[in-house]
């Protein structure tokens, strides 16, 4: 190899290793996968989430009961905690109707369904952070569970993960575009099974 090619095949490697060891840092990722979080306004988050709330549920039910869960879902996968939602997403969430309260279940791989104090059963709703997309696109992770209330309890387990993708329309209008069904919905091994 001659001694001009010597410096330009030691920054290629450079080149090459920088960006291996950046795919790889981010290849551990279940949720939000070589995405990065998206810088979001609380009003706008609280948007984003009631639209994917939209695409699982019938908001417009008056029996539908939601409860938040604050804690958010990790990008590494399972069910533990990654932080938690900010108060003013939780009070716009609410304000706006869309969920009646918060209950934050155990994490453990019991089928039995939990208890939240609400007026009467529904499900316990748990998002990821919102990634940013290409354009006006984000994506964001749901994870639903039923629960009980200790006066109505005997329900059968439910839990499901989704993951949408969102398109920012106009104003506070977001449009699911693209749904899909997260396998990642059980805590992780280890977790107790009380």
């Amino acid at each position: 190899m001659t001694d001009q090619l010597r410096p330009l095949v030691r920054a290629t490697f450079l080149v090459l290793t920088v960006v291996a060891c950046a795919t790889g840092d981010d290849d551990q990722f279940v949720r939000g996968h070589r995405l990065r979080v998206a810088s979001l306004q609380p009003n706008t988050r609280v948007s984003v989430y009631r639209s994917a709330l939209g695409a699982a549920f019938e908001l417009n039910d008056p029996a539908l009961t939601l409860l938040l869960d604050r804690r958010v879902l990790s990008r590494a996968g399972g069910m533990e905690e990654e932080g938690r939602l900010p108060g003013p997403v939780e009070v716009g969430l609410r304000d706006r109707g869309v969920i009646q309260g918060t209950c934050e279940p155990p994490i453990t791989t019991s089928r039995k369904t939990p208890q939240c104090v609400a007026r009467g059963p529904g499900y316990v709703v748990r998002f990821s952070d919102i990634f940013r997309r290409g354009g006006d696109s984000v994506e964001v992770y749901l994870a639903v569970q039923k629960f009980d209330t200790p006066t109505n309890s005997g329900s059968e387990s439910l839990r499901f993960e989704r993951a949408y993708q969102l398109v920012h329309l106009a104003g506070d209008k977001w449009e699911p575009t693209r749904e899909a069904r997260v396998r990642e919905t059980t805590p992780s091994p280890g977790v107790p099974k009380s």
